[in-house]
């Protein structure tokens, strides 16, 4: 996506990085530059690894397992031909797959085609890798979010906008992370039926790290969930006639979504249990705390902190979403503590006990069960219905937006810049979008926590066919005849 620095990790930049850090502290000697030259080695062949766990399902692999464990020989091959003093960034193949897909693109599809393929064509053990890896990095991924926006903002958990902004701009996060949760909450659940401890509490932290981010939309709030994992363009089409319909896309997610509510509904219990061997602590390292933009920025971390001498490596990517003691925590601490980086801007990325320990207290609550009660009733008229003008409240204006000068004027929505309108329209933002003469009109999930989540009943009156359709499958549990 153009204007995002979230590509994947690129040796020559990388390079230029440590220049930078060698001019403002002092120029190392040949060891020192040699170290960090097969550091940058290994960025490229690491770079060039997670393109390639993309391409596993092109012809000539034999089958995209034989080509997952070519991937992992030659990934085994660049750490043993490395020199000893080396940090191993990632050691397990099966994470490059997530790694691949952490950059924001504007096509949104190829995210749910590969999850498919994973599901279908791999085995049982490396899909379960596989999944653990996105849920646990996608996990990470939004607390970081959680975590600027409060630092910006100075606002708690409870707080209306926060609680907004994380569901309304997550569209893709959650509707991966559903992909990931459903097969994960099944093994899961064999594993408790099965009473086998250590696979128990490895996916339980998996699954825990996932949902931790916004636990009650995840775990107590099914109906609203739906809605906001859903993406309109990729998940609704229409048939011969004209009449809106679920995309093969749609129907799999419709599905994974029943299957997500049915299963978390009979391990929320043994989840809760587990979950106390996850509580964040002084003087050691939970992932609840770790702090990063994209998968890939934790390996710029990891590498530019091997430019100096003392630094771990015998850590990789896998160990940031374990729990440890305070080895682990001074190894992601240090991450930003380099020379070069002013105090006040290294106090910023300080660990963050206090946060961490609040999104585990927010995750045990929820898991112990709090009673909400349902969300409201979507109901969609046309204008002509009788009981348009009933006692259910309209919209509000501030939940409708349009780029059609002609709407606008008319006080049926609010101005929204034609550009901006079709860039979140992309990255699902809205529960319905549809074209008017002058432009587009869009209303925005925030109706979703904002009214319906509150138990106010809504009325949508005046859609077009079309969209009141679209309407109907985007929020299936919601709308009431």
């Amino acid at each position: 996506m153009p204007g995002m620095h979230n590509d994947l990790v690129d040796a020559g930049e990388m390079m230029i990085r440590g220049f930078h850090l060698w001019r403002q502290t002092r120029w190392p000697g040949r060891n020192g530059r040699a170290r960090y030259a097969h550091t940058l080695f290994s960025l490229y062949v690491l770079r060039c690894l997670e393109l390639l766990s993309l391409r596993l399902w092109d012809p000539g692999w034999g089958s995209p397992g034989d080509g997952l464990a070519q991937i992992q020989r030659l990934l085994d091959r660049l750490h043993e031909t490395a020199p000893a003093d080396q940090p191993i960034l990632v050691r397990d193949a099966r994470w490059l797959l997530p790694v691949a897909q952490s950059p924001t693109t504007d096509d949104l599809a190829p995210y749910f085609e590969v999850a498919e393929q994973v599901e279908e064509t791999l085995r049982e053990a490396d899909r379960i890798e596989i999944h653990k890896a996105s849920v646990q990095m996608a996990g990470g991924h939004l607390r970081s979010q959680l975590f600027h926006y409060r630092m910006k903002e100075g606002v708690s958990f409870d707080d209306q906008g926060l609680v907004l902004s994380s569901r309304n701009s997550n569209a893709l996060d959650f509707a991966m992370l559903i992909q990931a949760l459903v097969p994960l909450l099944r093994a899961y659940e064999e594993t408790v039926r099965n009473h086998t401890p250590t696979s128990r509490l490895q996916l339980a932290s998996a699954i825990c790290q996932g949902l931790s981010a916004d636990p009650e939309l995840f775990v107590n709030r099914l109906d609203l969930l739906g809605a906001y994992s859903m993406i309109e363009h990729l998940f609704i089409t229409k048939d011969r006639d004209g009449h809106a319909i679920y995309t093969p896309a749609g129907r799999r997610h419709i599905q994974l979504i029943q299957e997500y509510g049915a299963c978390i509904g009979r391990v929320s219990q043994a989840l809760c249990e587990d979950c106390s061997h996850f509580e964040p602590n002084a003087n050691a390292y939970s992932p609840y705390g770790v702090i990063y933009g994209f998968s890939s920025n934790l390996m710029e971390h990891m590498a530019l902190k091997s430019l100096q001498p003392d630094v771990a490596t015998h850590f990789s990517l896998e160990d940031v979403f374990t729990a440890g003691s305070a080895d682990k925590l001074a190894w992601v601490s240090g991450w930003r503590k380099l020379p070069h980086i002013p105090p006040h801007i290294q106090s910023l990325f300080d660990y963050p006990l206090q946060f961490a320990t609040e999104i585990f207290d927010r995750l045990a609550q929820a898991l112990r069960g709090n009673t909400i009660a349902p969300a409201a009733g979507l109901f969609v008229m046309s204008e002509d219905d009788p009981q348009a003008g009933g006692p259910i409240a309209s919209l509000p204006l501030e939940y409708i937006g349009s780029s059609d000068p002609q709407v606008v004027s008319s006080h049926k929505a609010h101005s929204y810049d034609p550009a901006r309108l079709l860039r979140d329209r992309q990255e699902g933002m809205f529960v319905v979008s549809y074209p008017t003469e002058g432009g587009w009109t869009a209303i925005t999930k925030d109706v979703l926590t904002g009214m319906l989540g509150a138990g106010r009943d809504v009325r949508i009156v005046g859609l077009p066919g079309e969209a009141a359709g679209v309407l109907r499958l985007m929020c299936p549990n919601l709308v009431r005849p």
